[in-house]
Formats: C-alpha cells, sequence, structure tokens
C-alpha cells in the first residue's frame, strides 16, 4: 500500500478492524453509480447518465447491487484487509469513519482497469457471484495496489 495513503487514512480505519486483522491498502474511491458529472443544466445530466451506463452489473441481490452509492460529500475508502474488503464514509472533518459495506475478501475475484474518464481513473472490482461495479479513483497507483492485493480479473461478458 502506498506509505502516503496509510499516513493520511489508517487512523480512521483502525476502530473497524477485527482483533488481528491487518490493513493491507486503502484506495479513496468514488462509485460510479450516484457520481454526478460537471457541466451545468442538461449537459450535465447527459453527461453523467451516460458516465453510469454499466455502472453496476448484476441484478437485485447480488454483491455489486448492495456496493454503496449516491453519498454525501466526503471521503469514501475502499479498504483491504487480509479477512475483508470495506467500504469507509468520513465526512469532511475526517475525524471517524463508519462503515456502509464489507464482504469476505474470498467474495472479491479482483480488479479490472478500465480505460480512464477524463480526470479520473476507473477500475471494476468484480464478485464471486458473478456482479462488478465500477468505481472511480483520482489515483491510478490505487488501481496498480489494488490489483497486486486482490489480484487482477478480466472483462467479463
Amino acid at each position: 500500500m502506498p506509505e502516503s495513503q496509510l499516513k493520511k487514512f489508517g487512523h480512521l480505519t483502525r476502530a473497524h478492524l477485527e482483533p488481528g486483522e491487518q490493513l493491507l491498502d486503502i484506495a479513496v474511491v468514488q462509485p460510479l453509480r450516484g457520481a454526478s458529472g460537471v457541466g451545468f443544466g442538461v449537459a450535465r445530466a447527459v453527461g453523467s447518465a451516460i458516465a453510469q451506463v454499466g455502472a453496476v452489473k448484476g441484478g437485485k441481490g447480488t454483491i455489486a447491487d448492495s456496493f454503496p452509492h449516491d453519498l454525501p460529500l466526503g471521503t469514501n475508502m475502499l479498504t483491504v484487509t487480509d479477512r475483508r474488503v470495506l467500504f469507509l464514509y468520513a465526512d469532511a472533518t475526517r475525524k471517524a469513519a463508519r462503515p456502509l459495506w464489507g464482504v469476505p475478501r474470498s467474495a472479491v475475484l479482483g480488479v479490472e482497469r478500465r480505460p480512464r474518464l477524463q480526470v479520473m481513473a476507473k477500475f471494476r472490482l468484480h464478485f464471486e457471484d458473478g456482479s462488478s461495479v465500477s468505481i472511480l479513483t483520482m489515483r491510478r497507483r490505487s488501481i496498480d495496489s489494488l490489483a497486486n492485493v486482490l489480484g487482477s480479473a478480466r472483462r467479463q461478458k
């Protein structure tokens, strides 16, 4: 894990680790489903709608469907431990984080790097039930780091 991510956000994760659980990676992310585009009026609405096509693959009740979205302004952290993958949310003060989602590590098959969307890098998290979710991050290194910890996944048709 990049040391800067650990120094910056590690204190927010400690309260959510089980005894003996080891923190492996933290990536600041934005789920594609619920992400809003830039611009104004109709152009913003159209851009956001296009960007969210395929944000979640899998039907109701899948692991991907349960992934958080439409979040308030704050810091969203995809957190990987030796046992689990967690999604933690911290408000603007970054004094504490709260868990919004989590699965055993075995439920995550891997990370698939996707074509970049303007400024943000995009990746897909694939799950054991065949579902997947698209996620954005400002740092391409975050995708590489997650892939090193969780493994790489190929695009599923």
